[in-house]
C-alpha cells in the first residue's frame, strides 16, 4: 500500500521525469513535506522509481510507476 507520500513522490517524478535525491528532497520540502530518503527505496524497491546515471544520479519513474499512478 502506498501512502501519500509516496504518491506526491511519484506525482513529482511523472511531471520532473529526472531529478536527482537532493532536488527531490527540496522539493517536498518547499511543498510542506518532510522529505524522507525511506519512501524513495521503497518505492525503487518496489520497481516504481528506477537510478540513472545522468550527469550524476537521478531517479526516473518507471511504466509500473506510471501505472500505478492511473489506478
Amino acid at each position: 500500500m502506498l501512502t501519500e507520500m509516496d504518491l506526491k513522490i511519484l506525482n513529482i517524478l511523472k511531471i520532473r521525469h529526472l531529478i536527482t535525491k537532493s532536488e527531490l528532497i527540496m522539493q517536498l520540502n518547499r511543498e510542506g513535506i518532510n522529505g524522507n530518503l525511506a519512501n524513495i527505496e521503497k518505492l525503487t524497491d518496489m520497481g516504481y522509481v528506477e537510478r540513472v546515471e545522468s550527469l550524476g544520479t537521478c531517479l526516473v519513474i518507471t511504466q509500473k510507476g506510471m501505472r500505478i499512478l492511473e489506478e
